[in-house]
């Protein structure tokens, strides 16, 4: 037989897996990043949020909120 029809297809752990690999690790105490690396994590994720906010909403998204506002309108 062909090695492409005898080989067992491989398993793909779900997405979440690594997520709760973490918590599984901080349930038990294990070391994580140290405090100043977190605050600057936090400092970088805040700016790079901070310069997306203000950035204009497409004009696609200002037509979709319009047409939801009057469906939402036409309701009551």
């Amino acid at each position: 037989m062909d090695e492409r029809t005898t080989r067992k297809p491989e398993r793909k752990q779900p997405m979440n897996a690594d997520v709760n690999f973490g918590r599984a690790r901080m349930a038990r105490g294990a070391p994580g990043l140290d405090a100043d690396i977190q605050a600057h994590i936090g400092q970088q994720l805040r700016a790079v949020y901070d310069e997306v906010a203000r950035e204009p909403l497409p004009d696609r998204f200002l037509k979709l909120l319009e047409e939801l506002e009057k469906k939402e309108a036409g309701k009551s």
